[in-house]
């Protein structure tokens, strides 16, 4: 069957980027960065955090995260058309830059990382735009206003999507019993492509939640009930089955909550692709570091359908599925 222009649009590169440096549980809880005992965290599959330090910094992940999704993707600089910059926590859509007089203070907080980063990566021919206040779900977001642009402007080629999501010095590295790890990530999303289309998207919002420390009880109670009705309404518009997943790449959220949800749904819990070691949760690059990592060792093959599931504070549920 012939592909239309909806069907063609895919990820045609992609990368996660870690920071070097770990911190063992042990280690975050000496220091205080973790609230739950370290054995009942590595009970549910964590075993250390990655952390930034100052060289491999914030800028050090976005940079080396889009550099390598576009040599992954084949392509040159100036061949992207569209920069998306998206990050669930507002600090990071910021950048520093050089001393300024006090009479200049009120355009510092102007001063936007999603710009930095395209002179860094020298994307003159790009216009930029960012996606934020959608938690984990950012680079999801991301990804579907990048297709939304691809087939409502024929102009457009290929768009680069990055996320980086880096907590501020001190604070926690544990959210609802999760450990938070910093990470980057980076998509070519381009018309044509040959690997990884685009074949169904479904997201739920319930701005209900939006408080998150005051509705945290109701959001673990809300999680799985509308997780299961995210992916049950994706694959129903798009005349899927629960069998025709092959793989199901998920976050790094705690590995008993993915066998719960995959048991909720009917997917086989072999079809989980699990990566060798964990890293945690990155926030907004989970899937995307697990799927350069699949492409790499040949996980998948093609014509196989993906899975990429995640929930984002907010609150929103998103589910993306690939013909790899």
């Amino acid at each position: 069957m012939k592909l239309g222009l909806q069907n063609s649009v895919g990820i045609r590169g992609v990368s996660g980027v870690l920071p070097p440096g770990r911190l063992t549980l042990g280690e975050l809880s000496v220091g205080r960065r973790i609230s739950s005992d370290p054995s009942v965290l590595a009970s549910f599959g964590f075993q250390n955090a990655s952390v930034i330090d100052e060289v491999h910094d914030a800028a050090w992940l976005v940079k080396a995260a889009a550099q390598r999704a576009l040599a992954d993707a084949d392509l040159p600089p100036e061949d992207i058309d569209l920069l998306i910059w998206a990050s669930a926590l507002a600090q990071n859509h910021l950048r520093e830059g050089g001393p300024f007089t006090e009479d200049d203070q009120a355009l510092a907080p102007f001063r936007y990382a999603s710009g930095w980063l395209q002179d860094e990566l020298a994307l003159d021919r790009a216009d930029v735009t960012a996606v934020a206040q959608q938690g984990c779900a950012s680079f999801f977001s991301a990804l579907r206003l990048a297709r939304a642009a691809l087939l409502a402007e024929p102009d457009l080629h290929h768009v680069l999507c990055v996320g980086l999501d880096v907590l501020p010095a001190g604070t926690t590295r544990e959210i609802l019993y999760n450990v938070i790890s910093h990470a980057a990530c980076a998509v070519v999303l381009s018309r044509d492509s040959p690997r990884d289309r685009w074949l169904g998207y479904r997201q739920i919002s319930r701005g209900y939640y939006w408080d998150t420390p005051v509705k945290k009880a109701e959001i673990l109670a809300a999680y799985f009930p509308t997780a299961r009705l995210c992916i049950a309404e994706l694959f129903q518009r798009h005349n899927l089955r629960p069998d025709d997943i092959d793989w199901v790449v998920p976050t790094g959220v705690q590995r008993t909550s993915w066998d719960i949800l995959l048991d909720l749904v009917g997917i086989p819990a072999q079809r989980l692709y699990q990566p060798a070691e964990s890293f945690g949760h990155t926030i907004l690059a989970d899937n995307f570091l697990l799927l350069d990592q699949m492409r790499r060792d040949g996980a998948a093959q093609p014509g196989d359908k993906l899975l990429l599931f995640t929930y984002g504070f907010g609150s929103s549920w998103c589910g993306l599925v690939l013909d790899h």
